[in-house]
């Protein structure tokens, strides 16, 4: 088993290595194939992040949805460790939160359980669907909320585990399927 600490510690210094081409043409991939994936199933109402630190550019949805149909959902982090997802409109009516992380201004928010799939960012995921985040637990309390709604872990290849287990706690929530450059990946959730 791998602990939170030493997976947060490895996967941050292998993302800092990272080339711009490489972020660019993974994260592009990374996108289409989550575009096709929401597509196929007919979600209307996503929940995506901007990327930071290296993160995957899940952003990318936003130019891949081209027609409008889907709406766009983002994080917007309070002083108080609380989240809330509000509507994206456009990359002109953007505003910092608390975390200094690109986010809606001026829009609405809209309650976790209408939102169809949540693209969640991570710095480790494992085939059982556990997920390492910067450790503020965010994410893990907002998805709470969401009752009905799918998790995707969005990675790059070399943070998804797949010879061991990340350690978990009870009040972490598992990925149902983890989405990286090589494709999208259905999580055994029973461990």
């Amino acid at each position: 088993m791998i602990n939170k600490k030493d997976a947060r510690a490895l996967m941050k210094n292998k993302r800092i290595e990272l080339t711009e081409p490489f972020i660019n043409a993974a994260s592009l991939n990374v996108s289409k194939i989550a575009y096709d994936y929401i597509v196929l199933n007919l979600f209307k109402k996503i929940a995506i992040y901007m990327s930071i630190k290296n993160e995957v550019r899940i952003e990318y949805l936003i130019d891949l949805n081209k027609s409008g149909d889907i709406k766009l959902f983002m994080p917007v982090c309070e002083n108080n460790g609380n989240m809330g997802f509000y509507k994206f409109e456009s990359m002109e009516v953007m505003k910092r939160d608390s975390l200094g992380i690109l986010c809606p201004k001026n829009a609405y928010e809209i309650d976790e359980k209408d939102i169809d799939v949540f693209f969640v960012p991570g710095l480790a995921f494992d085939i059982y669907g556990n997920r390492v985040g910067y450790g503020k637990g965010c994410f893990d309390r907002s998805l709470k909320k969401a009752v009905n709604s799918y998790f995707i872990g969005v990675c790059y290849d070399f943070q998804f585990i797949k010879n061991d287990v990340l350690e978990s706690e009870p009040e972490d929530v598992k990925m149902n399927f983890i989405i990286t450059e090589n494709g999208i990946f259905k999580i055994d959730r029973t461990l």
